[in-house]
């Protein structure tokens, strides 16, 4: 007994379910290309420069653009009833309407001026430099706040980010035609190199057979843009982070806070941190302590206090600095302990740095590192920060798959 069924029997080819799955489309395919977006609000920007389409018009009557609307927009707040200027942002109108020295050779010097202008330039609407990103900022937060918040929006919210800057540093370049195109490099001083050496590279160049070291800095949109960009889309962009990175990050905390039921020296020895380097006493209230078998929190904690401050900076590069002054409190440690000189291995400072990070209890550190990691400047990848950064990258992944036991 049984069914009898009249029907055709179709079997699937391989080939047909390969091209099923090539023809669905990938999230973002069908967005609007980060390029594409706001084109109007950067049009507004141009004509108020006074140039109909993007780059096309005189500089210096750009500049008298700026300077008339500074000076009307002041007046109109002036003779209002309305008006609720403090004396400082007075002072920043005023010192706007200078017009600042846009041509000549670029030196470092200048290039300092210009960040300085456009820090000011940024903190008023009644610039159009200020008003251009007063809105960008507008439209980011209605995007990412709220409905949103979404993790799969995350690398759009990245890659608007860097479109801002793109169109932002063209029309700065438009301002001051003399400041380098992306990548190029600004000579300076030995001096000003000194002064400081984090952000400066140095190259070789030969001269008579001999080799002689000249010192420059790289011109980024990222490097002049994001110190003024970034702090006002931090928060929508950090919580998509968040997000994105939640379940991984639980994974971390979760060891973070079993690891640091631990003494201090159960903890060192734990992680594998040499003898040599485990500090025997400590500075509390400008006094030495032994450090003991059960005290906790007291080794290295001026490194662990000095990186707990990443949470409280915005931009990849104040972050990296950070983690660089972490590394120079940790050598400064141990050279008091060692009482000499001594070269770092790997294999001796991860361990110390681990520990670290650890008692530094970052909570969000995984969405700290995709950060930095996604804006950074390309040009310190391969430097001193860089290293560091991947150190510090290489722990958090270290800690999630730590063994407890």
């Amino acid at each position: 007994s049984g069914i009898k069924i009249t029907g055709t029997y179709l079997k699937s080819n391989a080939f047909e379910a390969e091209k099923e799955k090539t023809a669905k489309k990938k999230l973002g395919s069908l967005a609007v290309p980060s390029d594409e977006k706001w084109k109007a609000v950067f049009e507004e920007c141009w004509h108020q420069l006074g140039c109909e389409t993007a780059g096309q018009g005189e500089v210096w009557k750009a500049w008298d653009s700026i300077a008339v609307a500074l000076t009307t927009s002041r007046r109109q707040y002036k003779d209002s009833s309305l008006d609720t200027m403090s004396r400082s942002q007075t002072q920043t109108l005023e010192s706007l309407e200078v017009i600042p020295q846009y041509v000549g050779p670029m030196t470092m010097e200048k290039y300092e001026n210009i960040k300085k202008y456009l820090m000011k330039a940024c903190d008023t609407s009644l610039h159009p430099l200020g008003k251009l990103v007063e809105t960008l900022v507008a439209v980011y937060r209605m995007t990412y706040v709220g409905v949103g918040a979404s993790r799969r929006l995350l690398p759009q919210a990245v890659k608007e980010i860097k479109s801002y800057l793109k169109h932002i540093f063209q029309i700065v370049r438009f301002l001051f035609p003399d400041l380098p195109e992306e990548g190029s490099v600004i000579t300076c001083t030995a001096s000003e190199a000194d002064a400081h050496p984090h952000l400066y590279l140095q190259t070789s160049v030969k001269d008579s057979g001999s080799e002689s070291p000249v010192f420059g800095m790289m011109v980024t949109s990222s490097g002049l843009l994001l110190p003024m960009l970034l702090p006002r889309l931090y928060p929508p962009l950090f919580t998509l982070y968040a997000l994105e990175n939640e379940r991984e990050e639980d994974v971390y905390w979760d060891c973070v806070l079993r690891l640091n039921k631990q003494p201090d020296l159960a903890l060192l020895s734990f992680l594998g941190v040499q003898q040599k380097f485990w500090p025997m006493a400590v500075r509390s209230l400008g006094e030495k302590e032994k450090v003991l078998s059960n005290s906790k929190d007291s080794c290295f904690s001026t490194a662990v206090e000095c990186l707990q401050q990443i949470s409280t900076t915005f931009t990849p590069a104040d972050k990296l600095k950070v983690i660089q002054q972490t590394f120079e409190d940790i050598t400064q440690e141990v050279l008091g302990i060692l009482q000499q000189d001594f070269l770092w291995s790997m294999d001796d400072l991860f361990p110390v740095f681990l520990y670290v990070v650890l008692r530094a209890r970052i909570r969000n550190l995984g969405s700290e590192v995709h950060l930095i990691e996604d804006l950074m400047d390309p040009c310190l990848q391969h430097g001193e920060q860089g290293i560091m950064f991947t150190t510090l990258k290489a722990c958090y992944f270290q800690i999630q798959n730590e063994k407890l036991t």
